[in-house]
């Protein structure tokens, strides 16, 4: 299966350490989402959580890769219920940082929920946010990132063809 999948800017979140708790850190970052008036929030894809720098020199790690074909990206995680570990785990060890969120729209491919979910596997295998599980899913995808991709590769999965 080959995928691209086109990146927008990046959306500057605060820094989680503003906030003394990880709920309070995760009910402003709910807000903040909510409230930004970015059309980008409004589409299904693949979404992704950065830490790092952008000036003078852009230097970021990717912290979360999550997806959705059934809501918003905005829905998803303003909406993201049970299991925010992710979202706990952005508190804890990033508290510093500048966190940043990009959107991943899909390009000429049907949106559904497995398909979402091989892709975000195939991403968190090749570019191993801290911040999410290793995936157990195998399913041979190669991806080709577009726009804003860093610090993505351009390509993955067609060297081990």
């Amino acid at each position: 299966m080959n995928v691209s999948i086109s990146w927008s800017q990046p959306i500057e979140i605060f820094k989680p350490g503003t906030y003394n708790t990880d709920e309070k850190f995760i009910e402003h970052l709910r807000k903040f989402i909510e409230e930004q008036d970015d059309p980008v929030l409004d589409k299904k894809g693949i979404f992704m959580f950065l830490s790092g720098e952008l000036k003078p020199q852009e230097k970021l790690s990717v912290v979360i890769v999550e997806g959705t074909a059934d809501h918003t990206i905005r829905e998803k995680i303003v909406k993201k219920k049970g299991h925010i570990r992710e979202f706990k785990c952005l508190y804890k060890n990033y508290k510093n940082e500048n966190l940043y969120l990009k959107i991943g729209t899909l390009e000429d491919v049907e949106i559904n929920n497995e398909i979402i979910q091989n892709i975000v596997c195939a991403l968190i295998n090749y570019a191993s946010p801290s911040c999410n599980e290793p995936c157990k899913n195998k399913t041979e995808i190669s991806i080709y990132n577009r726009g804003d991709y860093s610090p993505l590769s351009e390509r993955y999965g067609e060297e081990e063809e």
